[in-house]
């Protein structure tokens, strides 16, 4: 009897051992699983954190640089160029979208021949006419503003696709051609730009532009010929 009560007794103890062992392993898991879930929860909160103060960085930059810029020049021949280029691009989607039926009518109408020529000629109003009409006004200056922070020029131009372009300048990186080229009034780092010296609100800023503020340079080229006696010397 007393064999079998200590026996019953030492197996419940052991019993109990196996439970609080299987029970610290999964509060360990436990544990460390919250652990790891706040530690990605402050992870999360902190990159949130980060993104909002660069949101408010770049926004408060942008309204700093806004207010610092200042328009001096502004073309009036932008409208007028934008709605232009929106008809031909309008019309060049159409022809582009006319090709089939150009094709098939010249076939009927006088075979491949005619058809080659119908085409040909609808193909020429739908891609030349853009680019030559881009040609001529991507050097047009539409808009143009004066950093007073940064000194900076920036030039706003129209793309093929209506898009607008800024090109950020210094004074110091306009160059005046001695033969200015068609529609080109000054080059900005070999790209040619056009405007109208009498848009600017503030004359000085195309006086400093164009460099007519500078010494002129006449190019002479003088040289100073040496006594003939200190020649034989």
């Amino acid at each position: 009897m007393f064999t079998i009560r200590y026996g019953k007794q030492f197996t419940l103890a052991l019993m109990h051992m196996s439970r609080a062992v299987q029970v610290q392993p999964s509060c360990g898991i436990a544990a460390w699983s919250r652990t790891q879930l706040h530690t990605a929860q402050l992870h999360r909160q902190q990159k949130q954190q980060n993104q909002h103060r660069w949101l408010t960085t770049r926004v408060a930059d942008k309204d700093s640089e806004a207010k610092d810029l200042k328009r001096i020049y502004y073309g009036t021949l932008a409208p007028r160029m934008r709605m232009v280029k929106l008809f031909s691009l309008t019309t060049s989607l159409a022809g582009l979208a006319a090709q089939p039926v150009l094709m098939e009518q010249g076939i009927k109408i006088g075979g491949t021949g005619m058809a080659i020529f119908l085409c040909s000629v609808g193909g020429f109003f739908t891609f030349v006419t853009p680019l030559l009409l881009h040609f001529v006004t991507k050097k047009y200056v539409t808009e143009l503003h004066y950093n007073q922070a940064t000194d900076e020029y920036i030039a706003t131009t129209i793309s093929l696709i209506l898009l607008k372009i800024k090109t950020k300048f210094r004074a110091s990186d306009v160059t005046v051609p001695e033969v200015p080229g068609m529609f080109t009034s000054f080059l900005v780092k070999n790209r040619p730009l056009f405007v109208d010296p009498a848009l600017f609100d503030d004359p000085e800023h195309y006086v400093r532009i164009m460099g007519y503020d500078k010494p002129i340079d006449f190019k002479l080229n003088l040289k100073l010929e040496s006594d003939p006696i200190q020649k034989k010397k």
